[in-house]
């Protein structure tokens, strides 16, 4: 190519890069002065996801009764799929009765609170959802019962309130088109014997013996600054690891090495008018977490204290197992107030548990562990409010990648806390 071609075809270049410069320079207009459109910032998020109330309200128990033989699932993927399956089912005639004494074969569902029936909706697909739930009431459930009909096609379900003086009396019956025997078969399920000789309404059953296979996982701790993002714009820091709002309304506090944070609205009202149901109050919590995608893992609706001012406890959930943690890694708690949208306290984990490594191998867990824990350590049986297979989520020094082992025990509540079945050791979680 001659000299002087080269030269023309730079040129030509030159002069094209400088006309498309001079254009963008003319055009430019910086956000500031771009008063013709609205400029919106993304919500702040823990980058989890959002749950609806079937997601988080499941049961904590589910036994199978055949005359006097008590079983449990033998496979917790099995058990699951039968939970998600519920919300699915169309209850139909749905109505208060009085009953004499309750199925001798059916499922029971036990759930960890009392169900309000205003939700009944959101667990299950009710005919004439509004008819129904305005005829029942205020009222409240924490055990189901499914019993299949003799044609086997449909079954009975029946809504208990075991805290009321007779509830049987106050039932609630619908019938779904369902053939429950499909999930009463032997084959797929584990004996389980009652804890106390003696009948009773909140009867607890334990597996004879269960496997549980333990694993390592992986973790990540969110950024403090994400949580901090969520309820303060320009926060000011009091101390180590505890900052407030330039209008001295909202603080945050970390511990456990940024592991746990913990929020509070500092001017919470007391004279407040007017109140919502705790339903209402549920939702409320919901929609607060929703609102920063704030389920980082899998929870389950655990615990309800509080009248006015309520508190909902929030425990994750692996393979379908609650997980325990004494430096609440595992917990998220929210306390909502009436008439207020937004929770005036709020402390949760700040631990995202992520991919499962290999496991270490089954563990084997009898029922005769828990009855000889109780008798080592003197406990009467009429006191222990609730027995689970759970996690205890323990740190794991032999690797630096899965950080986490789950290692899988018997769980006993007592006096609104929880002990490990291990060695005869007291004072747990609450």
């Amino acid at each position: 190519m001659k000299l002087d071609t080269f030269n023309t075809i730079l040129l030509i270049i030159l002069v094209a890069s400088s006309l498309v410069l001079t254009a963008y320079v003319w055009t430019f207009q910086p956000n500031s002065l771009r008063s013709d459109q609205l400029v919106t910032e993304e919500p702040q998020t823990l980058n989890g996801t959002e749950k609806q109330l079937a997601d988080i309200l499941r049961p904590q128990h589910i036994y199978v009764h055949n005359n006097n033989n008590h079983f449990v699932f033998a496979d917790k993927d099995e058990e699951q799929s039968f939970e998600e399956e519920l919300s699915e089912w169309t209850l139909t005639n749905t109505k208060k009765t009085s009953l004499d004494e309750l199925p001798a074969t059916s499922i029971e569902l036990v759930y960890p609170v009392a169900v309000s029936y205003s939700q009944l909706n959101a667990l299950f697909q009710v005919e004439g959802a509004e008819d129904v739930i305005s005829n029942l009431g205020d009222g409240v459930f924490n055990r189901v019962y499914m019993a299949p009909s003799e044609d086997t096609q449909t079954a009975t379900i029946i809504f208990i309130n075991e805290r009321q003086e007779d509830p049987l009396e106050g039932a609630v019956t619908a019938t779904v088109t369902k053939n429950v025997y499909n999930f009463i078969q032997e084959d797929n399920l584990i004996s389980a014997v009652p804890l106390t000789d003696k009948y009773a309404w909140n009867q607890i059953y334990l597996p004879t013996s269960i496997q549980v296979n333990d694993s390592n996982v992986r973790s990540e701790t969110i950024s403090r600054n994400a949580f901090l993002d969520i309820y303060m714009e320009e926060p000011s820091e009091r101390g180590p690891d505890q900052f407030i709002d330039t209008n001295r309304l909202k603080s945050v506090q970390f511990r456990n090495n940024g592991q746990v944070a913990s929020y509070n609205y500092l001017n919470s009202s007391t004279g407040r008018t007017g109140t919502i149901s705790r339903a209402d109050q549920l939702q409320a919590a919901i929609h607060a977490i929703n609102s920063h995608k704030g389920w980082t893992n899998d929870f389950n609706l655990y615990a309800v204290s509080g009248e006015g001012s309520t508190n909902f406890q929030f425990r994750m959930v692996r393979n379908g197992y609650p997980v325990f943690q004494m430096n609440g890694l595992s917990l998220l708690s929210i306390r909502m107030e009436s008439k207020m949208p937004d929770p005036v306290s709020y402390e949760r984990t700040l631990l995202h548990l992520s991919e499962t490594g290999k496991s270490d191998g089954a563990v084997t867990l009898e029922a005769q562990d828990v009855l000889n824990w109780l008798d080592e350590n003197q406990l009467n049986k009429r006191d222990i409010q609730d027995v689970t297979i759970g996690y205890t989520l323990d740190e794991n020094d032999a690797s630096s990648i899965y950080r986490y082992h789950m290692r899988p025990s018997w769980f006993v509540k007592i006096s609104g806390e929880w002990d490990e079945v291990e060695s005869g050791n007291m004072g747990g979680e609450s």
